[in-house]
């Protein structure tokens, strides 16, 4: 009896990030934030708001209804390198135009300058996963396009995101350990492509 082909679930380990910023000046204080690396990323969900309404004549329960939805902070870590400040600089932009224009950014003027936010896209790797075979790719002989094995298997993008919190961690002369970034990103929805035509759309999703 032939068996039919095994399928395991997405490693959580091989994946990208990359951060869109949304501005030409964010996007000038921030070069090269798409190359960055991350170690970790998570709290990607949706908390569905819960409307109550009870009803004269209905004595046993009330009716439920959905509100708004919500989107929880989403976390990023990464190591702590010399000369890539671009995280840090992105907090810090989000208030300079604010008081006029510090630090030398434009400031006082609305639109473009002063928008501080930026599109997060995540791409999630089959396993095994070499840089050589990372991007999708069309297939020249096929008219649809679709996504070799081991490519990109998983994909998300979240929406007009922004800094809620930046840290680093603690130094201490008696650990043998690495300095972390960590991020917090508050942010307004996301979606998530499950096939290879939603993967392939996902820098243009909106």
């Amino acid at each position: 009896m032939a068996r039919t082909q095994r399928t395991d679930p997405l490693r959580n380990f091989k994946f990208t990030v990359k951060f869109v910023p949304l501005g030409t000046a964010l996007n000038t204080k921030l070069a090269g934030i798409g190359d960055l690396g991350f170690a970790q990323m998570g709290g990607l969900s949706v908390q569905n708001e819960l409307i109550a309404y009870r009803e004269g004549g209905m004595n046993t329960h009330p009716h439920k209804m959905i509100g708004q939805s919500d989107f929880p902070p989403i976390s990023f870590a990464r190591g702590a390198f010399a000369e890539q400040a671009q995280l840090y600089k992105w907090q810090k932009f989000m208030h300079s135009w604010v008081d006029g224009g510090a630090s030398g950014e434009p400031g006082g003027a609305a639109g473009d300058t002063t928008n501080y936010r930026c599109n997060i896209i995540v791409k999630v790797f089959d396993h095994p996963y070499t840089a050589g075979d990372a991007k999708y790719a069309y297939d020249s002989s096929d008219q649809n396009t679709v996504l070799k094995p081991g490519n990109i298997k998983l994909a998300f993008k979240l929406f007009n995101c922004w800094p809620g919190a930046y840290g680093l961690s603690d130094l201490n002369a008696g650990d043998n350990g690495i300095m972390i970034q960590q991020l917090n990103i508050h942010h307004e929805g996301f979606v998530v492509a499950w096939t290879p035509e939603e993967i392939i759309a996902i820098d243009t999703a909106n």
